[in-house]
């Protein structure tokens, strides 16, 4: 393995291990800031490696992980984009988004390009590991609130996060990898255990929406008839007993939280008003990328509708929304075709239920919006990527003058990003609240 094969993987563990345990100091005045802040420099640096190589290789034809068809849907959304934001309102704003967009874009490139199995799994146990540092401080959490007799509250038992939905986006992504090591019998009862927490704390939180998700997850992995069908079972007898557990500590306290609850949280009423506001322009560009803006009643303003298909209908069009999820059934069709040819792939298996329950939860919450879940997203559609097309690598030809052009425009686009990022940052005023819903930084308020 050679160093540029060993920096991909120890990047992206870095990444977790500064965004997702609680005990490392953070940069900025909350978690959400701090977290993009991570998020940034990890994009600027992953795109100065693809840069760096790009540039490096005095090949005329650059090697693409990307068919020729993916890599045209992508080039269209980001166009898409940028059209949207020029004739938005708030342009400098939304062109922000647009590039930050497609740096996650150029991000899910360059980890496409991993595909050994010991570089992925790697990354897996990273993730794991930093993940479960969280989950044990949560746990810690549980104890002190049942012990001071109070009602398990997540908003004082989970940490790491500013809002308990952040904090279930991220959980989802780790719910297949610990379905998965439930095969390692020398590790099996650890795994269990911290299934089983994971579990329990989606149910603290009353996320329904990650409910859903791993519920269809656990329906959909059981179709495919793969080899992980046992350990979806056991998965799902801890979720019974996690439901048990959950009831069982909550009416000690006689907190009488309601899981199975029948309002959407004004979910439904923000999707409608926001389609009812859909016009003939939309067919074509939308709004701008990132410029939502919705309030219901006397609420503070929803700065995202938390489904991602209307709002890229409604910020990026309906062409830009028809190329991504052109793109997003593609790597489906090619992941069922690929796991029925090699049914003992459980590393790719687990990479595609990680990716299809993150998508799968984008459409009740802020998965694809906000930073350590966003990253996480087209990391794992990356990674699956890499292990469905190992063998269907593309060549594009590129001369020097084209170089220099696309070296001149990164360089640029650079410049505006940090720019705008850091303007945007220094005019809010954390003081005045959190009046606006988290977008770009965690007061969605756009200056």
């Amino acid at each position: 393995m050679n160093i540029v094969n060993i920096i991909k993987p120890l990047l992206i563990s870095l990444f977790f291990l500064c965004t997702l345990i609680p005990l490392i100091p953070i940069i900025s005045y909350d978690y959400h800031n701090h977290q993009r802040i991570i998020q940034i420099a990890f994009l600027l640096i992953t795109s100065l490696l693809v840069l760096t190589a790009f540039l490096g290789n005095k090949k005329p034809a650059f090697k693409l992980s990307l068919n020729k068809v993916s890599s045209e849907l992508y080039f269209i959304f980001i166009f898409s984009g940028c059209l949207s934001a020029l004739i938005s309102t708030e342009q400098s704003f939304s062109l922000l988004y647009t590039f930050h967009i497609s740096l996650l874009t150029l991000t899910m490139y360059y980890v496409s390009t991993i595909n050994d199995k010991k570089s992925i799994l790697f990354i897996i146990y990273a993730l794991l590991i930093t993940h479960t540092s969280l989950i044990l401080i949560c746990l810690l959490n549980i104890i002190f609130t049942l012990s001071e007799q109070q009602p398990l509250n997540p908003y004082i038992i989970y940490s790491g996060f500013i809002n308990i939905r952040f904090f279930n986006q991220v959980q989802v992504f780790i719910l297949p990898f610990l379905v998965l090591l439930l095969k390692l019998k020398s590790i099996q009862r650890i795994v269990f255990i911290i299934l089983f927490l994971n579990l329990l704390l989606i149910f603290i939180g009353q996320a329904r929406g990650a409910l859903l998700s791993f519920l269809v997850f656990s329906i959909f992995a059981l179709a495919l008839k793969t080899t992980l069908r046992k350990q979806v079972f056991i998965a799902l007898v801890c979720l019974i007993l996690s439901c048990i557990t959950f009831y069982a500590l909550d009416s000690l306290n006689k907190g009488g939280t309601e899981i199975l609850r029948t309002s959407s949280s004004g979910r439904i009423d923000l999707w409608l008003n926001t389609l009812s506001n859909l016009s003939l322009k939309h067919l074509f560009i939308g709004n701008g990328p990132g410029v939502f803006e919705m309030s219901l009643g006397s609420s503070a303003p929803f700065s995202h509708p938390h489904n991602s298909i209307i709002e890229i209908l409604n910020e990026w069009g309906l062409i830009a929304l028809i190329c991504i999820l052109t793109a997003v059934c593609t790597t489906f069709k090619k992941a069922i075709t690929h796991l029925k040819c090699h049914k003992k792939d459980i590393i790719t298996e687990s990479l595609f239920y990680s990716f299809a329950i993150g998508i799968t939860y984008s459409l009740f919450s802020g998965v694809h919006v906000m930073p350590v879940s966003q990253t996480l997203l087209f990391i794992m559609w990356g990674l699956l990527l890499g292990r469905i097309n190992k063998k269907s690598n593309q060549s594009l030809t590129i001369n020097k003058y084209l170089k220099a052009l696309i070296a001149i425009l990164f360089v640029f686009t650079w410049y505006l990003y940090l720019q705008k990022a850091i303007s945007i940052y220094n005019n809010i005023d954390p003081d005045k609240g959190y009046i606006y819903g988290p977008r770009f930084w965690s007061v969605g308020q756009r200056f």
